[in-house]
């Protein structure tokens, strides 16, 4: 270490090394290499222990999950059960043959190593496990393991000929219930017996490795001696290192390009280089002698109880504000470490490295993430984290904010009449008057283009009237735009409260945005207040969890694919389907779409269940090649968000680049409501799933009847009839009528036309008569899980059955 005082001994000289010196060296270090050796010996064999252990453990759970698969395959015929127990009877098997391997006269390493990585040990571990096996068979508890491990073979076999007969009997038919409760017995016998022996053998084995162990620690008790040994040896020399590493030390300290301190343990500089003093602003003369408060901004020193500096939390590495000699502020870098040497001061080395550029960038960074470039106002990302921090204060201790949504009025005017460089002026101009009209504990924030948020605290719907009134009555005085016929600057509020009943943020952004809509639609220029009832609050916030429960099942994989026929009149073996969705809850009730599509849609997560959806189906479609064969037309729903979205168009694009031979196969459901408010996106939509051979329907049509003009511009090649009109239309003339007027459309324009909700004989009668290609609904079939509509062997009797069904 540093330090100004004389040392001991003979300054630098070198002690000449002696003969004896030398041989002391050879012999110490052949020691070491010995000793070095039976270390390795030792730990290799402790390895091959916890190998062994390792091993028993896969063996036992591979005996217990065969166990317990085999059990269920007794019981339920399922074939993955039986594969699954198979697969777990194979680790213990494995290790079986392994043993048989090891235990020939003649070694057959491979078979042995082939078996051992059969019962899931890693191929280091194989090694050691046939090594040891061969040359440690002797000891007395490694013995006695493998004699329990032996016992265990005999179960081993017979659970393997009991699958083996349990197979045969289920494909013979199924097995009689006497049968299957006396095999169920006799398979608990087998595996108390075999849990028993491995139990034994497990033991025997934790006795061996103790062993080890025991032999470990003496090891290690003759390494510690033997390097203390070692150590008092060289210590002269070793000193003499010191000594020499100490004069470079202190050339490094002094010349080192970082800020160097050596203080004392009350945090006096005793010691400067160069760089600290530069880097601080002080001469070095005047540094040294100074204390660690002095440089430190307050709440950066570390203190103990006694008011003491404690040094090992003050000294663990950390950016600290340092107070330079112009009274500037320096981020630091700080590491040190103290340094106690016998019958000398205990010091204190410090390093601080200039870091103050890095959190100026860091701030810079962290403002353009969270600001608006145009205007300064915090931008949409900062105004979410701080309305999820305002709505959780409110729920914890109480009270009522409002959340202002301001929309300017005609801003398109401004950038179309004057340029975007006076709209630009104008929205800095109208956030500079926002900032300066509202209270303290206010904020202000700009949700993109012409759209503002506004944050009142502590404000209720009177108050935020009063302060929204006063702000829109001087609204003028921000208008930046000069010239003569300029509009005046008008807006429209939408405010909501921001209580406890709050659903989340999302929700509060939505109420917001639909009170500034109604002040939009009452005539501009006003303030409007969102009012819901308690009621529609809790509704609001069971549609928020339904919305979790949906995107839960989503990434448990909960969310299940069902399918329902659809018959053609003039070809009923024609293999058609609509494909369903389904949610399982986790206590595994299924849920159906009406239960959880309204929060879907309303909270705009339909594209992601409609990725969702996708995804699943096409996985299915690819491991089933015999019934994509057979397969005519499967019919799969997207919503109004998927198809106004060009990255879904993307994402469907790609699945079906990829798997160009379920390409015509399908047919994408479009609602008729979605097409007619989303023409123009829906008219790319499907001419683009069209051009990769996909065919497209038309669902619900009829409940936008008012106009039939746009069947003219969106090419679809089916039209579904809306179910409200088919299930009555035996009792309802209107309904019958309607009905036949879109077939009668849907023929003129070479659509096929599908009816829904078919729901009794008698209205499939008057479909069919009324010719109608496809019939959909209870009365035709009932949906069915997605896995038992693709059976092969399904098909040859369900096409007989249709045809009964339409005669």
């Amino acid at each position: 270490m540093l330090g100004s005082g004389n040392r001991e001994g003979g300054g630098n000289a070198v002690p000449q090394v002696t003969k004896g010196l030398t041989l002391r060296f050879v012999l110490l270090t052949g020691m070491a290499i010995g000793l070095v050796g039976i270390s390795a010996l030792i730990q290799e064999l402790q390895a091959a222990s916890t190998a062994w252990i390792v091993g028993q453990s896969h063996w036992s759970r591979g005996q217990q999950r065969a166990t317990f698969s085999l059990a269920r395959y007794i019981e339920s015929g399922n074939p993955a059960n039986l594969a699954d127990a198979r697969a777990a009877l194979a680790v213990p098997l494995g290790d079986l043959d392994a043993r048989l391997a090891m235990e020939q006269e003649n070694l057959d390493r491979e078979r042995a190593r082939q078996g051992l990585l059969r019962g899931h040990n890693t191929p280091a571990d194989a090694e050691r496990l046939i090594l040891s096996f061969r040359y440690l068979g002797g000891m007395s508890y490694f013995r006695d393991a493998v004699q329990f491990w032996r016992r265990t073979d005999h179960g081993l076999l017979q659970l393997q000929q009991m699958a083996d007969t349990a197979e045969a009997m289920h494909q013979a038919g199924g097995m009689p219930p006497e049968v299957r409760q006396a095999m169920l017995l006799h398979l608990q016998a087998l595996d108390r017996s075999l849990q028993a022996h491995a139990n034994a053998y497990s033991q025997s084995l934790l006795n061996t490795a103790s062993i080890v162990r025991i032999t470990t620690l003496i090891v290690g008790g003759l390494s510690v001696l033997l390097i203390t040994v070692v150590a008092a040896l060289l210590a002269r020399r070793v000193r003499n290192d010191l000594i020499e590493k100490e004069s470079r030390f202190r050339a490094a300290f002094y010349q080192a390009t970082i800020g160097m301190l050596k203080l004392d343990v009350e945090g006096r500089i005793v010691e400067a280089n160069q760089s600290a003093a530069d880097m601080l602003g002080y001469r070095r003369d005047i540094l040294i002698g100074m204390t660690l408060p002095e440089l430190l901004v307050e709440g950066e020193l570390v203190q103990s109880s006694n008011g003491a500096i404690d040094w090992p939390q003050q000294l663990r590495p950390a950016e600290l504000r340092f107070r330079r000699a112009d009274g500037s502020l320096l981020w630091g870098r700080s590491s040190g470490t103290l340094v106690q040497a016998p019958n000398r001061p205990t010091r204190v080395f410090a390093m601080i490295e200039d870091v103050s550029q890095n959190h100026a960038l860091a701030r810079e960074v962290e403002h353009q993430a969270s600001h608006d470039p145009l205007t300064g106002l915090i931008n949409r990302r900062e105004i979410e984290r701080r309305l999820e921090q305002a709505l959780l204060n409110v729920r914890s201790h109480g009270g009522v904010h409002s959340l202002c949504y301001i929309d300017l009025d005609y801003f398109k005017l401004v950038n179309d009449g004057l340029g975007h460089a006076a709209g630009d002026q104008l929205l800095r101009s109208l956030s500079e008057y926002l900032v300066g009209a509202v209270r303290d504990g206010d904020w202000v924030g700009r949700m993109g283009g012409d759209e503002f948020a506004l944050f009142l605290a502590h404000a209720g719907q009177e108050d935020a009237r009063q302060v929204l009134q006063r702000v829109m009555r001087s609204l003028g005085q921000a208008g930046a735009v000069q010239g003569e016929g300029a509009p005046q600057v008008r807006c429209s509020v939408g405010v909501v409260e921001i209580t406890a009943d709050v659903a989340d943020v999302n929700w509060l952004m939505s109420a917001a945005d639909s009170a500034c809509y109604a002040a939009k639609q009452a005539g501009r220029n006003r303030v409007h207040f969102y009012n819901e009832t308690r009621e529609a609050l809790e509704e609001r916030r069971r549609e928020a969890e339904r919305l979790a429960r949906v995107s839960a099942a989503m990434a448990e994989n909960r969310m299940l694919l069902f399918a329902q026929r659809i018959v053609w009149r003039d070809d009923p073996a024609f293999l058609h389907y609509e494909v369903l969705v389904r949610l399982r809850g986790r206590d595994g009730q299924l849920h159906s779409p009406g239960e959880f599509m309204p929060a879907v849609e309303r909270y705009g997560m339909g594209m992601a269940l409609d990725r969702h959806v996708l995804g699943l189906l096409f996985r299915h479609l690819q491991v089933c090649p015999g019934h994509v064969q057979r397969l005519g037309l499967c019919n799969v729903n997207v919503s109004a968000q998927s198809i106004t979205e060009p990255s879904f168009l993307a994402y469907v694009s790609d699945l079906l680049e990829r798997n160009r031979g379920l390409a015509r196969k399908l047919c994408f459901e479009v609602t008729e409501t979605a097409a007619i408010s989303n023409l123009e996106q829906a008219r790319s939509f499907v001419e683009a799933v069209k051009a990769r051979g996909c065919r497209v329907a038309l669902d619900d049509f009829g409940s936008g009847l008012s106009s039939f003009g746009y069947l003219r511009q969106l090419p679809a090649d089916m039209l579904k009839i809306d179910g409200v009109f088919v299930r009555d239309m035996d009792m309802d003339p209107v309904s019958r009528a309607t009905v036949r007027a879109i077939t009668e459309i849907g023929r003129e324009l070479h659509m096929t036309v599908v009816a829904e909700w078919v729901e009794s004989d008698e209205v499939a009668d008057q479909l069919q008569a009324l010719g109608v290609d496809g019939l959909q609904g209870y009365a035709v079939e009932r949906p069915m899980a997605l896995e038992k509509m693709t059976q092969s062997a399904l098909w040859a009797a369900r096409g007989d059955a249709a045809q009964q069904n339409l005669r």
